[in-house]
């Protein structure tokens, strides 16, 4: 680690946090320069990708962005305030309260699949607690991490969040670093090199990760309407999204069913995948080349591709009937356009296909039956649960975003993400009328019989 990282740390966590007036004009000022450069932050994240659908990015990167922004505005004046109630009546007349603080440098390490998204939306509730961040944009979308740098720049001074642009090896030196708190998004595997790193230090994190997140039918649920959701989710970003749905489980007299209508809902979405600009590119040769060579092995009978592509860097939406479960696509996060969709007898062993498996990012479920969603609420484990429709559930403010188990630990967004970047400080206010001593030596025969009455 370049020793003027180390300096520039020790310098931010010497100054004071930020004051609630610099937090609200700061994020003013953030929604605006985000408002007036969003051509340029779609721009940036399209030459990374090679083609990144400009809608998508609309979406994803920008007006998610300032919805947080605008919330965390709205809502910020109440969330620090200090939270006091009576304390239990064996202490009364004293008091007890929660003090937000803020815990002092913040560090955000973010992913290239939405590579200003997951840098702006942790900063947020960085910033709305009082912290001084440093961020570590991924370097694989370089150009939008050096527009990150520059429009940053416009809102904060450097010891107010700093910018660490890099490669891998700048990325595992700064997981290093002694923070006050690590942000991290990305895969499993990073998470632990992070996780481990971070000991060192006992720096608290929230790593944010993610898995295979399973997609479950309910018997009597309209499979067009099913399919039509699941397109729009998995084929978003062509896949690259930890949300996006990594396989289907349905009863086995219903796979072609699904299977027809997948395959007419994508032909509906995207036609003409190669030429088609509303269908985004996988970001690099490398990650082109993984997606490809998951493919190898599986019998050529269940693969079902779309329209095949042979253009730059994208590859067509496909659809894989049963793979071997041993197979690496059964085995591993996907995270591109390939569906596998597993056969299983009923609803019970779709449940315990899932139990058998780390806990997933998120968990979807279509069914309009009540005892159903109950019962995949109540006998599954995920970060989250989404009931019939994809991926929309992250643009919800109100709702913490995270995993459990090796999908994740800690959550963010709206207040959470306020909650998880500030330390949550535990105050006792001891009123003037102190009878605490009645419980206390030397146990006169009048304490012990104190003690026996409110025992």
């Amino acid at each position: 680690m370049p020793h003027n990282l180390n300096d520039q740390l020790k310098k931010m966590q010497s100054l004071p946090p930020l004051n609630f007036e610099s937090r609200v004009k700061h994020l003013k000022q953030l929604a605006a320069v985000i408002k007036t450069h969003q051509a340029e932050i779609i721009k940036a994240i399209n030459q990374d990708f090679s083609h990144r659908c400009e809608e998508e990015s609309l979406l994803a990167e920008v007006m998610v962005c300032l919805d947080e922004i605008h919330h965390t505005l709205k809502h910020v004046k109440q969330w620090v305030r200090a939270k006091t109630w009576h304390s239990d009546w064996k202490f009364y007349p004293s008091k007890c309260s929660v003090s937000p603080q803020p815990k002092g440098v913040v560090g955000i390490m973010a992913p290239w699949n939405y590579p200003f998204n997951l840098v702006i939306e942790p900063l947020v509730a960085a910033i709305a607690a009082g912290n001084r961040v440093m961020v570590k944009p991924s370097e694989i979308t370089s150009k939008t991490a050096e527009l990150i740098e520059q429009l940053l720049a416009k809102v904060f001074s450097k010891d107010e969040v700093y910018v660490v642009l890099g490669d891998i090896k700048v990325a595992n030196q700064f997981s290093c670093l002694p923070l006050d708190h690590i942000l991290f998004t990305g895969s499993t595997q990073v998470g632990k090199i992070i996780m481990r790193n971070a000991s060192e230090h006992l720096t608290p994190l929230t790593l944010e990760l993610g898995g295979k997140s399973p997609v479950l039918i309910g018997k009597n649920y309209a499979l067009k309407k099913a399919a039509k959701s699941i397109v729009k989710g998995k084929w978003f970003n062509a896949g690259q999204t930890c949300l996006a749905p990594d396989y289907i489980l349905i009863e086995s007299d219903r796979i072609d069913e699904l299977l027809s209508c997948l395959k007419r809902e994508i032909a509906d979405a995207y036609p003409d995948p190669g030429n088609n600009p509303d269908y985004s590119c996988i970001v690099n040769p490398h990650h082109h080349q993984r997606l490809t060579e998951l493919l190898a092995g599986i019998p050529e009978q269940s693969i079902h591709t779309i329209e095949p592509v042979n253009k730059g860097q994208k590859i067509s939406p496909t659809l894989v009937v049963d793979p071997p479960l041993a197979h690496p696509i059964m085995q591993t996060e996907i995270f591109g356009p390939l569906l596998p969709i597993i056969s299983c007898k009923n609803l019970a062993s779709a449940i315990d296909f899932v139990n058998q498996r780390d806990k997933p990012l998120t968990l979807y479920l279509f069914s309009n039956d009540q005892k159903t969603i109950q019962t995949v609420r109540e006998q599954t484990h995920s970060g989250s649960l989404a009931i019939n429709e994809t991926l929309v559930h992250f643009a919800q403010p109100n709702l913490p975003f995270g995993g459990i188990g090796k999908s994740g630990m800690g959550s963010y967004h709206g207040y959470q993400g306020f909650v998880a970047m500030s330390h949550m400080k535990s105050v006792y206010y001891q009123s003037k009328l102190n009878l605490n001593d009645l419980a206390r030596a030397p146990f006169t025969a009048l304490k012990k019989s104190f003690i026996k009455l409110i025992n």
